[in-house]
C-alpha cells in the first residue's frame, strides 16, 4: 500500500492540504524539497494519493517523523497507523545499518490520535514546549544576517522540528536556517515555516523587534517555541502580547522511540 512519493502526486497532495487545517497546511510549500530529500511516502488507492508521511534525517542519528496526513474521505480506516508503523519499520532497518539511533515527532497536546499512535508503538514524551504567537508590528529596525549560533538547549526548535544538540547540529543549522541580529539574535528555517528561535532565551525580549521586523516584511506571524522549564520567558512573552492557541500550559509534546533499546 505504501510507496515513495512522485512528482505527479502533487495535485493529490495539494487536495489533502486544502482539506487540512482549514487550508493552511504547509505540505504544498515543502513538496518539492521533500521529494528531493527522499523518504517521502504516500498511500495510493484507486489511482489517488490518500495519505502522506515523511521521515527526515536529523543530526545525532535521529529520524524525524512528520507530514502524516490522511484525506478526510479515507479517515477511520487505519491509514495513519499504517504509515506510522511503516516509518518505524524504515527506522529500524536504518538502525540495523548504524544510520539511526531513534525516531522522534512532535504533536499538539490535544491531538489524541497522534498521541495514541505514539503510546501504542513504544514512544515516550521527552520534552514539552509552549507554542506562542503574535501578529507583528513594523518596528522599522535594522536587522543584519549573521552566522547562526546554538541555543543552550537539549532540543533546539527549528520550525516544527526539534533538533538534538550534538557535534553536527550547528553545521546542520548553517545549511537550513537564516540567522539575524538586531541587538540580540535569532534564526528562522529556510523552509517556509513561521517559527523564530532566539539564540539566547534570556534575551528573547531584546530580539523581538528584529523578529517582528522580519515577520512583517515576510507577512508572517511571530511564532516562538519555549521549553517548559523556561516559564519566566513565557511570562515575558505574554506581557509583550503573545498568546497560545487554547491553553496556558506546555502544548507541544515531543515524542521519541529509542531504536537501540527496542
Amino acid at each position: 500500500m505504501v510507496r515513495e512519493a512522485k512528482r505527479e502526486d502533487r495535485p493529490h497532495v495539494e487536495e489533502i492540504a486544502r482539506l487540512t487545517w482549514e487550508g493552511h497546511d504547509y505540505l504544498p510549500r515543502v513538496f518539492d524539497s521533500w521529494l528531493e530529500d527522499g523518504h517521502f511516502y504516500v498511500i495510493e488507492e484507486d489511482g489517488k494519493v490518500v495519505a502522506t508521511a515523511k521521515l527526515t534525517l536529523l543530526p545525532c542519528g535521529v529520524g524525524w517523523m512528520e507530514g502524516l496526513r490522511v484525506h478526510p474521505s479515507y479517515r477511520g480506516r487505519g491509514l495513519a497507523r499504517a504509515l506510522h508503523e511503516f516509518l518505524i519499520s524504515v527506522g529500524r532497518e536504518m538502525s540495523s545499518r548504524g544510520e539511526l539511533r531513534s525516531l522522534m515527532y512532535a504533536t499538539y497536546v490535544k491531538n489524541e490520535a497522534s498521541i495514541h499512535l505514539g503510546e501504542v508503538t513504544g514512544f515516550r514524551v521527552v520534552k514539552r514546549f509552549y507554542h506562542l504567537s503574535k501578529e507583528p508590528e513594523r518596528p522599522g529596525v535594522e536587522i543584519r544576517e549573521v552566522e547562526p549560533r546554538l541555543p543552550q538547549l537539549y532540543l533546539v526548535p527549528v520550525g516544527w522540528r526539534f533538533v538534538r544538540r550534538c557535534g553536527d547540529t550547528l553545521d546542520w543549522l548553517k545549511e537550513r536556517v537564516r540567522a539575524y541580529e538586531d541587538g540580540s539574535g535569532f534564526f528562522v528555517p529556510k523552509e517556509p515555516t513561521t517559527s523564530f528561535t532566539p539564540f539566547d532565551y534570556g534575551e528573547v525580549i531584546e530580539a523581538l523587534k528584529g523578529m517582528e521586523e522580519l515577520a512583517s516584511r515576510e507577512r508572517r506571524k511571530v511564532n516562538i517555541m519555549v521549553p517548559e522549564e523556561r516559564s519566566e520567558v513565557v511570562s515575558k512573552l505574554r506581557e509583550a502580547g503573545f498568546s497560545q492557541w487554547e491553553l496556558e500550559e506546555p502544548d507541544i509534546l515531543v515524542f521519541e522511540l529509542d531504536l537501540l533499546m527496542t
